[in-house]
């Protein structure tokens, strides 16, 4: 797709170049986020102590099917609407789980050590949610 020219008499038009540059702008961080989350999964496996119990199957699985639709590109979106609600719904996953350790660490840990977690963790819900809203206004209606 080409890119329209900016009319510089008509102030406030954006252009399909712009469109998309504000899309992969927003997607961006929950790209990094994901691509994080998936790296240091796969780095944890591999660098734990033998004698520790190998994570179980269902975390990576769970993990890749949470992570991956932040990773796929913009034109699949398009193309396949059912991406878009698999992203939405690992969205809303991720935000339950933040919600849920939220509460289950409040009485485990130090203060100071609760807030970093849960501030972390819903910044990155917050991240996942960025890139949803981006890929949906730029979806056909």
């Amino acid at each position: 797709m080409l890119a329209h020219r900016v009319n510089d008499d008509a102030p406030g038009v954006t252009t399909d170049s712009d469109t998309a540059a504000t899309t992969a702008l927003m997607r961006a961080p929950a790209g990094v986020a994901a691509g994080a989350f998936i790296l240091g999964l796969v780095t944890g496996a591999f660098a734990r102590p033998l004698s520790a119990p190998p994570r179980s199957l269902g975390t990576f699985l769970v993990t890749l099917v949470v992570c991956v639709p932040f990773l796929l590109p913009t034109p699949w979106y398009r193309r396949f609407r059912a991406l878009w609600v698999w992203m939405a719904a690992a969205a809303a996953f991720a935000t339950l789980r933040a919600a849920v350790l939220a509460g289950w660490r409040l009485p485990h840990q130090t203060m100071d050590a609760w807030l970093f977690k849960t501030v972390f963790d819903v910044l990155v819900a917050g991240v996942l949610w960025l890139a949803v809203s981006a890929l949906h206004r730029t979806l056909p209606r």
